[in-house]
């Protein structure tokens, strides 16, 4: 409920403010600046400073202003000469203990009073230093930061910050009174569990904790440019603050006020920019001539790409011609792109990583819901009562996000988390479901079965909101009969108890989310999987309702914009079937072009595309911004389609895995060289800002796309700067009708957003779902246990997964030397009973072996996964997990079974 707006005096200026609001806050907001340095808006008081005093009519003495909470007619004095006395004897007295050698490198906002006070004048100070007398120490381990305590006031900040905003608890107090200081941990920065995000960087005031990379260059009085973009990683979204000095990237900050992330960062985004400016990007076109790479003119690479696509086209059909898009370009890229391969190779066999990562789980929502993006906003992981996340290492994966959910586990969310994995969001969980490696479909029909037999469902929302009513969920039910807690424990090796225990939770909560990863949607049941998960949201009415449904957060900083904007082989722009033919004559209109020359037939899928290039149908393929050699699935087939296809352009901003294997190689645009937008987890349309200049040569992708059209005779329209792309994809789209760059400057917009005038949509489905009679459908499905199983050759059971550390193929993320410091090498983790079995030590080299093809790494033993399972991070082309994965597809979604593996283990000799 909305507070009461009440009147207040300061210093004779009358305020209009909300009751109960932070006094200290609502004094500079109205452009009263008193002092202070402990106090931030996005901390608790603390009091600690003493420089905020003022004066409070019934209240005795001097008031610390950020420990009071307005009341209607309080009179505040904020300034008079006792009071600003006082305050210059407080910071006197602070200074005795700072050590106040600047380098420039940061915001000191300590000095900044200490010269508004006079204070740095010698004759005008009381008290002499005292802190080299105090043996304070310095910690200078950690690969991102230093600690100097000789500059630390003890305000708190830092503390807090770590343990409200982050939610991690790693700093704290050493010593007491005038001796004491911060530590990590157990008192040294490097051994703690500090992940280097660097909140507490952003939040000190007086350069005690800063941060190391470009410590000696970062002059903060002189920056060319502040830009603030998105951040290039994983797609929470983060809005970022780039501080460009001689045309670099110096430092990275969160802004604050601004969703999704309200100024914090993760040690990717605050530490992992250096890859822009890597002296290995590509800078000038190359084409491979008798097997070697030369430079060539773009001019000399457009001419040959146009004659080899035009070529293979006349001579094979436009079917042979085949593109990947990407995740990580933005949305005019990829809208360009996908509008080249339709009116270029008149086909729809486009696609991305998504259909890598979240195909099924966009396949099941478009079914079951009508839409295949998340329901709720990201904010909503704090404030919902009960958070159900399963397949999704969520702490690790989105760490911004998990700030949110660790808020919400303060305020007594309750959290349950379903992963045959450890993960470190388990510390938070109230119950810790661990099924077996592919049985998720059981587990889920098992809380299905004890939430009908309680009678725990909703009824009403059965009833009114779901297709086929109440006759639609007794087909559920027949279904879930057979999926006793008994039953599931046995395939899935759950306690009954621990199910009834999950169950009870989410169905009786007042409100609950589902979070799924790419632990449910990587499988060849993966449809299945979320399907089941659905079910259980419709029969208990936790979807439709604020801070209720389903959301799947995307691994990569566009991989919902790139869907929305038609990077897909069955869909247009907005989610449009490429068959629908009254949107067909829509969009030939609005690109200019007859009806006939868009083809009504779905495309290949990213891993059909690869098989279609190994049988010898796809002749030449168009890669941008993708790593197939890495990513995709049966490493080897990958390879020995790559060897042999006609012809093969990639474009990237590195040379890859993939990119050895091209006839082409054209140099494109980082994040941070592009105008643009991208569309982060929560449906929010973000802007991307050009902060530096393009390195060499290098192009932006989507110019780069229409000089190949225009050398092929292809119009894709003409354009002069991204906005352009945008007002059409606007046209195009219609859940995005209502945005544009004006509208997103400042705050970003979450679709659907259909008139120019309509705020966006925080929360899904509150009215109707998007299917065509506004109704959820339930699929009930069962159990099916995988094709691929241990045996006596292979009897272990591979999964994987990402690292915080590094990011997908780490095309970008090694790149960074800050970010390897804390990972730069593969491993296994092992069970220890499996290590007994296997004779395995820790951090002996191991040898990995399935069906299709073998890896060495090191051993880490850990109960972290349980007996007859192994888990490895796929980030290292060196122990390249894909190389043991197959390339099976879920019949429904086409999505590989990345998580599930059949494998043996055997120690190098």
């Amino acid at each position: 409920m909305d507070k009461k707006q009440v009147s207040i005096s300061i210093d004779g200026k009358t305020i209009k403010a909300k009751e109960g609001s932070n006094l200290l806050q609502v004094a500079r907001d109205n452009g009263i600046n008193i002092p202070g340095l402990c106090y931030h808006k996005k901390l608790s008081p603390t009091g600690a400073c003493r420089l905020c005093v003022c004066k409070i009519d019934g209240m005795p003495g001097l008031t610390m202003s950020c420990t009071v909470a307005v009341k209607d007619g309080m009179k505040v004095i904020a300034f008079d000469e006792e009071i600003e006395n006082n305050r210059k004897h407080t910071l006197d007295y602070l200074l005795a203990e700072h050590n106040e050698e600047f380098d420039g490198a940061y915001r000191d906002e300590m000095k900044e009073l200490v010269e508004h006070y006079g204070l740095d004048k010698p004759e005008n100070r009381q008290f002499s230093p005292i802190w080299e007398s105090l043996n304070y120490p310095k910690d200078d381990s950690s690969p991102v930061l230093s600690y100097d305590a000789t500059k630390c006031i003890k305000c708190f900040r830092c503390i807090k910050a770590c343990e409200e905003v982050q939610g991690k608890n790693i700093l704290s107090f050493a010593e007491r009174g005038i001796t004491k200081y911060i530590v990590a941990g157990f008192g040294i920065w490097s051994e703690s569990e500090c992940d280097g995000c660097g909140e507490c960087v952003q939040l000190c005031p007086t350069g005690a904790i800063v941060e190391k990379p470009h410590r000696e260059e970062i002059k903060i009085e002189k920056p060319d440019k502040k830009v603030i973009t998105s951040c290039p990683y994983c797609g929470v979204g983060c809005q970022i603050e780039l501080h460009v000095q001689d045309g670099r990237i110096m430092r990275s900050t969160g802004v604050e006020g601004v969703s999704p992330n309200d100024g914090r960062l993760c040690v990717k985004g605050r530490f992992g920019l250096d890859f822009v400016h890597s002296p290995e990007r590509l800078t000038t076109p190359l084409i491979k001539k008798n097997g070697v790479f030369e430079e060539a003119t773009w001019e000399e690479a457009l001419q040959l790409i146009a004659e080899k696509f035009t070529g293979i086209k006349d001579k094979y059909g436009s079917k042979a011609l085949a593109g990947y898009s990407s995740a990580k370009v933005s949305n005019e890229d990829n809208y360009i792109f996908q509008k080249f391969i339709r009116l270029a190779f008149e086909n729809n066999n486009v696609d991305y990583c998504t259909r890598l990562c979240h195909a099924s789980t966009v396949t099941a929502m478009l079914k079951s819901i009508g839409d295949g993006a998340g329901s709720n906003s990201i904010e909503d992981f704090e404030t919902t009562d009960c958070l159900f996340v399963t397949g999704n290492n969520i702490i690790e994966t989105h760490p911004i996000t998990a700030t949110y959910v660790k808020r919400g586990y303060q305020r007594g969310q309750k959290i349950i988390v379903v992963d045959p994995r450890w993960t470190p969001l388990v510390k938070y969980a109230t119950v810790w479901l661990q099924p077996r490696l592919g049985t998720d479909v059981a587990i889920l029909n098992g809380l299905m079965h004890i939430i009908i037999r309680e009678n725990w469902i909703d009824k009403e929302f059965i009833e009114k909101r779901v297709d086929g009513g109440m006759q639609a969920f007794e087909t559920l039910k027949e279904l879930v009969a057979n999926y006793s807690p008994e039953e599931t424990e046995r395939i899935t090796t759950v306690p009954a108890s621990k199910l009834f225990e999950a169950a009870k939770i989410y169905a009786n909560a007042p409100t609950a989310m589902i979070a799924t990863g790419m632990g449910m949607s990587q499988a060849t049941v993966g449809t299945n999987n979320v399907f089941s998960l659905l079910n259980m949201c419709f029969i208990t009415g936790q979807i439709g309702r604020e801070r209720c449904g389903i959301n799947p957060p995307r691994g990569q900083n566009n991989v919902q914009g790139a869907t929305d904007v038609g990077a897909s082989p069955v869909n247009y722009p907005g989610y449009i079937p490429v068959g629908n033919d009254e949107n067909r004559r829509r969009m030939a209109k609005l690109w200019n072009v007859d009806y006939e020359k868009l083809d009504p037939k779905p495309g290949l899928s990213t891993v059909e595309i690869m098989q279609a290039v190994h049988h010898g149908d796809v002749k030449a393929l168009y890669i941008m911004g993708e790593n197939p050699v890495v990513t995709d699935p049966n490493q080897n087939h990958t390879i020995e389609a790559l060897e042999n296809i006609d012809f093969l352009v990639v474009q990237d901003i590195f040379h890859t895995e993939t990119t050895k294997y091209a006839h082409v190689i054209l140099p494109a645009s980082s994040f941070a060289e592009k105008n643009g937008t991208v569309v982060n987890s929560d449906r929010r349309v973000l802007r991307l800002r050009k902060a530096v200049e393009l390195p060499g040569l290098a192009r932006e992708d989507w110019r780069i796309i229409l000089d190949i059209a225009t050398h092929m005779g292809v119009n894709l329209g003409e354009y002069s700067v991204s906005e352009e792309i945008f007002k059409e994809i606007a046209e195009a789209v219609p859940i995005m009708h209502g945005i544009s760059y004006e509208r997103i400057e400042k705050h970003g917009i979450q679709w659907p957003c259909p008139e120019k005038d309509h705020p966006g949509t925080p929360t899904l489905f509150l009215e109707k779902f998007n299917t065509p009679n506004g109704k959820a459908k339930l699929f009930p499905v069962e159990h099916i246990e995988q094709k691929e199983r241990a045996s006596a050759e292979f009897p272990l059971i591979m999964n994987s997964g990402r690292l915080l550390f590094q990011y997908h193929s780490a095309t970008m993320s090694r790149k960074n030397d800050t970010l390897n410091a804390f990972a730069n090498e593969s491993y296994v983790l092992i069970n220890p009973e499996d290590a007994d079995r296997y004779d395995i030590k820790e951090g002996e080299m191991v040898h990995i072996e399935s069906a299709r093809g073998s890896l060495k790494t090191k051993a880490r033993i850990v109960d972290e996964v349980a007996p007859g399972e192994l888990f490895m991070p796929w980030h290292f082309s060196e122990a390249p997990v894909n190389a043991l994965t197959r390339d099976e597809l879920d019949p429904m979604s086409k999505i590989a079974p990345f998580k599930y593996s059949a494998v043996n283990i055997n120690k190098v000799l």
